[in-house]
């Protein structure tokens, strides 16, 4: 499970940002996360919530924006919604897609109190 390591190493970054502002707690830590980056939301909400005991991140909440796959074809340029690495352009049948977004595992923002 992956997820463990993925929640330990967000909620270490925003501990650490938290500190360099002189926060004494955070609030809320919120993510994107692609539905193509292989991450299961659902365990990492549950492993967010053990990671952040002992933590100036205990008792905040993650808020997680799941990010849509996009993909290009490079034979029509057509762009569509996709949801897996092997996609196929709706417009021409092409599987020469290059995927535009969805990978992304980003730390968006972190809310403090001060």
């Amino acid at each position: 499970m992956h997820e463990m390591s993925i929640a330990m190493s967000i909620v270490d970054i925003a501990c650490k940002e938290a500190q360099k502002d002189g926060a004494k707690s955070i609030s809320v830590i919120e993510l994107d996360v692609g539905k193509l980056a292989g991450v299961m939301v659902d365990s990492l909400m549950f492993c967010y919530e053990s990671v952040c005991k002992g933590t100036p991140a205990e008792n905040s909440k993650l808020l997680v924006n799941e990010v849509t796959g996009m993909g290009e074809c490079l034979k029509c340029h057509f762009e569509f919604e996709i949801d897996s690495f092997m996609a196929l352009c709706p417009q021409c049948e092409s599987y020469e897609v290059k995927i535009k977004q969805g990978r992304e595992l980003k730390l968006k923002a972190v809310t403090v109190n001060e």
